[in-house]
């Protein structure tokens, strides 16, 4: 049986990408991190209409009492 070693000629290499291959993908990356951003930013304000709606309509119940 034969074997072989498939790693002796394996190497990681970039140089397959041009520098506007690597541009594109930088910029693709500073959206994604930008979109996250955003996406945590939203979560926080979901949260902070959620606690303030939730104190709103106690303090409505307790008005009626």
């Amino acid at each position: 049986m034969t074997t072989y070693n498939l790693t002796a000629n394996a190497k990681t290499s970039y140089d397959t990408f041009s520098n506007s291959d690597i541009t594109l993908l930088n910029r693709i990356q500073n959206l994604e991190n930008k979109v996250a951003s955003q996406g945590d930013k939203l979560d926080h304000i979901v949260k902070l209409l959620n606690e303030l709606s939730e104190k709103k309509s106690t303090s409505w119940s307790n008005s009626r009492i």
